[in-house]
């Protein structure tokens, strides 16, 4: 059985784009280990990596880097997000070992399902066994002793790879990502904007990132800046 999913990558969701407050090394590390350029003692690690941290911290993020680093270099990549993938025949990844990179998000979806937990470690041991020495990226909200995954051999596995914990977001930190990102868009905005909207929205990351999308759509129709009152009229607050 093929895998054959219509997913789209974001294509601004890149190492440039990842707010790296307190999480530099783990940005750097991973842009080195999906890369064929990077240094040889990155790339000499074991073939996996496992990021881990609540949700909103920019797992996801990460992962569409990785993907796009490995675009930029030629490298054959893929992305398979667990909550799309739970309820559907395991046999899907039989030949995701094959590719390049391989970055799975939100492993913790399958956790307790026997099925996806052996087919997840059954890949692992694929890619350990590759001659072309595929990379493996995979993110989830807890640590693989405390994410709930029934599978020792699973666990022992996930271990055995370079393990990260995101930091987590303070408030003000989430304020200067916001800032951060729409600096990269080249929008102009002030501290008071950023702080209105901050206190009227739902602050996970992955919906402020949305709301970032929808601002720069709308000020760039408008031709206005991200003053309060338009934020208030752009968003419906």
């Amino acid at each position: 059985m093929q895998l054959s999913l219509p997913v789209s990558l974001p294509d601004d969701e890149t190492f440039l784009s990842f707010y790296t407050l307190d999480n530099e090394f783990v940005s750097s590390y991973l842009q080195e280990f999906c890369s064929p350029h990077g240094t040889s003692q990155i790339r000499s690690q074991k073939a996996l990596s496992y990021l881990f941290g609540s949700a909103g911290l920019g797992k996801s993020h990460l992962l569409y880097a990785c993907c796009n680093e490995a675009q930029v270099n030629d490298v054959q990549s893929i992305y398979l997000d667990m909550l799309v993938l739970k309820d559907m025949p395991c046999e899907l990844i039989n030949e995701v070992a094959d590719y390049g990179l391989i970055c799975i998000d939100n492993l913790h979806e399958i956790s307790g399902n026997s099925l996806w937990e052996n087919a997840i470690f059954d890949l692992i041991n694929q890619v350990i066994e590759k001659l072309h020495q595929p990379k493996l990226v995979i993110a989830a909200n807890g640590a693989p002793n405390t994410a709930g995954y029934k599978l020792p051999d699973l666990v022992s596995r996930l271990n055995w790879g370079t393990v990260f914990q995101l930091a987590n977001r303070s408030d003000a930190d989430l304020g200067k990502i916001i800032q951060f990102r729409l600096d990269n868009r080249g929008l102009e905005t002030t501290d008071e904007s950023i702080n209105f909207l901050l206190t009227r929205v739902d602050r996970d990351l992955g919906n402020l990132m949305m709301i970032v999308n929808e601002l720069d759509k709308k000020s760039l129709q408008a031709k206005r800046r991200l003053t309060i009152p338009f934020i208030k009229q752009a968003l419906g607050l």
